[in-house]
This record gives C-alpha cells, sequence and structure tokens, in this order.
C-alpha cells in the first residue's frame, strides 16, 4: 500500500503538498542536490561532540534535517560536510537515507571552504544546489522545494523571513539612536541555492579572490546581485544554545510522526 511507503507529518512536513507538487511538474524534472553542513565547532552548545549528532525528539539533528530536504521532490542527492572525527558517527546517524548519499566530505577553516568541499562533491547531473545548515533541522520540505524551483528561476535564491521586531540602531552598543524601519530587513535562513555552474564559478571565484562571505547568497550578491527572496517560516529555527535544544524538543513534540525515509521510486 502506498501509505506504508511513507509516514505523514502532520505540521511542517506536509508531505502530501509536496506528492501533488511532483505531480503538477511538466516537463523534465529538476534535479537538485543538498550540501548539509554539519563542520562547525558547536561552541556556544556548550556541547563535548558536534550539535548535529545530538538528539532531539528522539532523532538526530542531522538525520531530520537529511529527512526534510530529502521530502522536497527536486532532492535526490545529499553531500554532507563534517568534521573528521564525527565521519563515522555521521554516516550511521544517516543510515536510513544512505542510498541519497553521494559524499560525506571533510570541513573546511571557514563556512565558505566548507561550503566549496560540499558543492564540488555535487554529482554533474545537478541541475541546483542547495547549501543547508545541519543545524535547521525543522525546515518545512515544502520551502526547500521553493528555494530550490526559484534558483532553478532566477538564478539563485534563499529562504528567510520579515523581520517583526522593531529595530534600533546604536554606535556604542548602549543606546539607541535611531528606528530603522524593519520592512526593508529581511533574517537569512537555509537553504540557500543557486544553479550548479553559478554556484561553481562564484565559489571559484572567492577562492581566487579570497573573499569570506557569511552566507551563500552574500556570494551571489558580490559577484552576480540581487537574490531571490523566498518567505519561510520562524518554526525553521537554527540550534545554536542549550535553550535552543529545549524549543526543539517542543518543536518535536509537537509532530505526532516523523519521516523515516524518503520513497523509492520518488
Amino acid at each position: 500500500m502506498a501509505a506504508a511507503r511513507f509516514w505523514w507529518i502532520t505540521i511542517e512536513y506536509r508531505f502530501a503538498h509536496n506528492m501533488e507538487l511532483r505531480e503538477k511538474n511538466e516537463g523534465p524534472p529538476l534535479r537538485a542536490a543538498a550540501v548539509l553542513l554539519a563542520a562547525g565547532a558547536s561552541r556556544r552548545m556548550r556541547s563535548d561532540g558536534s550539535k548535529a549528532l545530538l538528539t532531539v525528539g528522539g532523532r538526530t539533528v542531522i538525520e531530520r534535517s537529511a529527512a526534510a530536504l530529502l521530502a522536497a521532490p527536486s532532492v535526490e542527492e545529499l553531500v554532507v560536510v563534517t568534521r573528521p572525527e564525527d565521519r563515522d558517527a555521521v554516516e550511521a546517524a544517516l543510515g536510513l537515507h544512505a542510498r541519497f548519499l553521494t559524499a560525506i566530505v571533510d570541513g573546511g577553516e571557514e563556512r565558505t571552504d566548507s561550503v566549496r568541499f560540499g558543492v564540488r562533491a555535487v554529482s554533474p547531473r545537478a541541475d541546483v544546489i542547495l547549501v543547508h545548515d545541519a543545524a535547521r533541522c525543522f525546515v518545512d520540505p515544502v520551502h526547500v522545494e521553493a528555494v530550490a524551483r526559484a534558483s532553478y528561476e532566477h538564478g539563485a535564491a534563499l529562504l528567510a523571513t520579515r523581520v517583526r521586531d522593531t529595530l534600533k540602531l546604536s554606535h556604542n552598543g548602549f543606546q539607541s539612536e535611531e528606528t530603522v524601519d524593519r520592512d526593508r530587513f529581511w533574517a537569512a535562513q537555509t537553504p540557500q541555492g543557486m544553479r550548479a555552474a553559478r554556484f561553481l564559478d562564484v565559489l571559484m571565484r572567492s577562492e581566487h579572490d579570497r573573499f569570506r562571505a557569511t552566507d551563500d547568497a552574500a556570494l551571489h550578491e558580490h559577484y552576480h546581485g540581487p537574490t531571490k527572496l523566498v518567505e519561510g517560516s520562524a518554526w525553521n529555527i537554527k540550534l545554536t544554545t542549550p535553550d535552543d535544544l529545549e524549543l526543539g524538543e517542543a518543536l518535536a513534540a509537537r509532530v505526532s510522526s516523523s519521516l523515516a525515509s524518503k520513497p523509492q521510486g520518488s
């Protein structure tokens, strides 16, 4: 039975809608690869190991992220960037998704280096490459798919949310000097993506120029110009501190069932 092929997720993982999107696609299917970043030092988490290997709601953070990415209809392969000492544990954690795992590669000194190593490991058949922080394990697959399609259509795209709080400008860090118009500001999330050839190009150029970017959209902005915004969700939190883990446990508790693995033949 079809129902036995996957488990339904009632809140963020709207898998039924993803399948509907897949049926509506016309022409050659979009082929996206996801690069999952899990090479950070996790200092603010105050954990002995990688935060990507911590457990939230009975599942590792990295497995939750991988499952969400692979639930997007166009994502057909996964590259993981991690620390050398975590390689075996990461491979074990992703056992359910092994058939989609193209490579596990070591991270670099900075984020841009890790992204470069991961993107270079993607197979040449990918039309679009998405980069996602493993610590954002509650990303909605519908949003992953939206970023993939916007990246293909516009050359590059990122998931982001509108800033809802009132913003204050302070030059000395102690006094508020000006109220900033928040309507012009967005908070960047991941995934962020580009057409594969463009991603390889900006990474090559940034390596030559020794340009360091805070995220992938900044690379595109520097070398190509504006990046398409795709509105995301406040649920897509980044697990950075122990307090975030408590919030993650609360989010996981609201999910009645979890996606065990991407269905065969997708």
